[in-house]
């Protein structure tokens, strides 16, 4: 799996959000000042299992990414790429070698001076073949990491890739000599220090006083895991919790415009619903099924039932929504038809009386359930019965994951993370990555063009000639784009959030 999913919860187009309060289009921190110190209380439907960035299995973790540990670059408030460790870099005429100076006066939490040497490093551990970590295929094209002296980290790739700054993003730094014991005593060179922790239950993090940057304004930040949903949003309300990441869809619209409280989005959506199909196997191994799956997709039903309206239907099945500026090609509108679903079915040989399989997970994902149980109406009318089959989390997996396992006839409800970054979204179309097994030699071939292209507007023609592609192929089904919702006091400031749907709390204040 990847950060892109179910089990975890992504550029220099990267949009973020400022903070504002009741949605508003004013950024919060306007009235009141910030006071100094204060414990901040985070809260959110999953515990934090482990600490190390590297090999993360959970959305959620990622909320410790700025605040333990920074990468060579970073995204920025306005979503912009800019340097992080790295206070410059270039790149050669080809895009294959990549030259970052790093920044001055750097240590480890511990006192140890950062160098080159701890970059390459931490290069080599996140490409180590142990290294289970969901960044190896931003990372996969990497030949060589070397330091030519304790400032310089000279990175040599396979192919060109003009977008590698913004691929590394989130490849953190870290001292590999202290992973033993990483889960008691992370070693790292972020605002902020673990004081305590207890796995899957609660958090609790202190400045770090050998921190480069400005003092963190907080003087703890605790992270909780909420026992439920409706405790949560109750723990906001009351104000025994200040920051709740990932509200329910459901509760979105009764926080919206309360006095006491602010959401916090990104600017464009930031998760993109996949419903996931084995393309080497039938039905769906015949492009037709795929495409008479997606014209069954109810997307305006499902967006409203299922999302609560919380977010945008993708009637060309795209992963890129419409507003995002690197959206185009020419492409098939996918809107709901099953007259033209009922046909395509047909010609792929699912005629009626047969069956299907929606394969989700019990207890978890009530938007999975609604969705299906609307498919399986639509499909319903035109003769196919649909079984929804829900399990535990591990059956759900092991059914489909990793690449390469077949499941026949299934449906499998998923959803990825939304870089505006096509690069970052729609490679997980690959080879070998999808686990709905596509494999297109064209898409391949496109894709490769694509990012290796400097050139923004020629870039831009490339990711049409992609989507293009993907739109014919239907690969998967992409019912719209949704929004991860964060919710804050609106006596908190400085909050933000990545357009991939990644929460930002290391610049976060209490007002007094």
């Amino acid at each position: 799996m990847s950060r892109r999913r179910v089990l975890l919860g992504g550029a220099a187009l990267l949009t973020a959000a400022l903070l504002t309060a009741g949605c508003s289009s004013t950024p919060s921190g306007s009235d009141g000042q910030a006071q100094d110190g204060g414990t901040l209380t985070v809260a959110a439907a999953q515990g934090i299992p482990q600490l190390n960035p590297a090999i993360r299995t959970f959305a959620w973790e990622e909320v410790l990414f700025p605040l333990l540990w920074n990468g060579l670059t970073k995204t920025d408030e306005s979503g912009e790429i800019v340097g992080d460790l790295a206070e410059k870099w270039e790149t050669s005429e080809d895009q294959k070698t990549w030259t970052f100076t790093l920044r001055d006066g750097v240590t480890f939490s511990n006192g140890d001076p950062f160098t080159a040497e701890d970059a390459v490093a931490s290069f080599e551990y996140y490409l180590d073949p142990e290294t289970a970590t969901q960044e190896k295929n931003k990372i996969d094209m990497i030949t060589d990491v070397t330091a030519s002296d304790d400032k310089t980290v000279v990175v040599t790739l396979s192919e060109p890739i003009a977008t590698f700054a913004a691929g590394i993003v989130w490849v953190k730094m870290l001292d590999v000599d202290a992973l033993d014991t990483i889960d008691k005593e992370p070693i790292g060179t972020g605002p902020y220090i673990v004081d305590k922790f207890t796995p899957d239950d609660s958090l609790t993090l202190v400045p770090n006083p050998e921190y480069f940057g400005d003092e963190p304004a907080l003087g703890e930040i605790t992270i909780v895991k909420a026992a439920e949903s409706t405790a949560a949003v109750t723990g906001l309300r009351s104000g025994d919790i200040d920051v709740l990441w990932s509200v329910p869809q459901g509760d979105v619209a009764g926080l919206e415009g309360g006095g006491d409280i602010a959401l916090v989005k990104p600017e464009n959506p930031s998760q993109w619903p996949s419903w996931e199909v084995d393309t080497q196997s039938a039905p769906f191994d015949d492009v037709r099924a795929r495409q008479a799956l997606a014209y069954a997709t109810d997307r305006e039903a499902i967006l409203e039932a299922a999302y609560y309206g919380q977010g945008t239907v993708s009637p060309t099945n795209n992963a890129l929504g419409e507003v995002n500026p690197w959206f185009g090609g020419d492409l098939t509108d996918y809107s709901y038809d099953l007259e033209k679903a009922k046909e395509l079915f047909a010609e792929a040989g699912v005629t009626e009386g047969s069956t299907l399989t929606w394969w989700g997970v019990a207890g978890q994902y009530p938007e999975w359930n609604t969705s299906g149980e609307i498919l399986q109406a639509s499909l319903k009318e035109i003769g196919i019965t649909l079984k929804i089959d829900n399990n535990d989390i591990g059956t759900w997996v092991d059914s489909f994951y990793p690449a390469g396992k077949s499941f026949p006839g299934y449906i499998v409800p998923n959803f990825q993370s939304t870089p505006p970054e096509p690069a970052y979204s729609l490679n997980f179309y690959l080879e070998g990555r999808c686990e709905c097994n596509w494999v297109d030699p064209d898409f391949q071939t496109a894709f490769a063009d694509a990012v290796a292209e400097p050139d923004e507007a020629a870039r831009a023609e490339k990711w049409s000639t992609v989507q293009t592609i993907i739109n014919q192929q239907v690969p998967l089904i992409v019912p719209l784009q949704s929004t991860v919702v964060t919710a804050t006091s609106t006596g908190v400031t400085g909050v933000w959030v990545e357009g991939g749907g990644q929460l930002h709390l290391e610049n976060a204040q209490l007002k007094d």
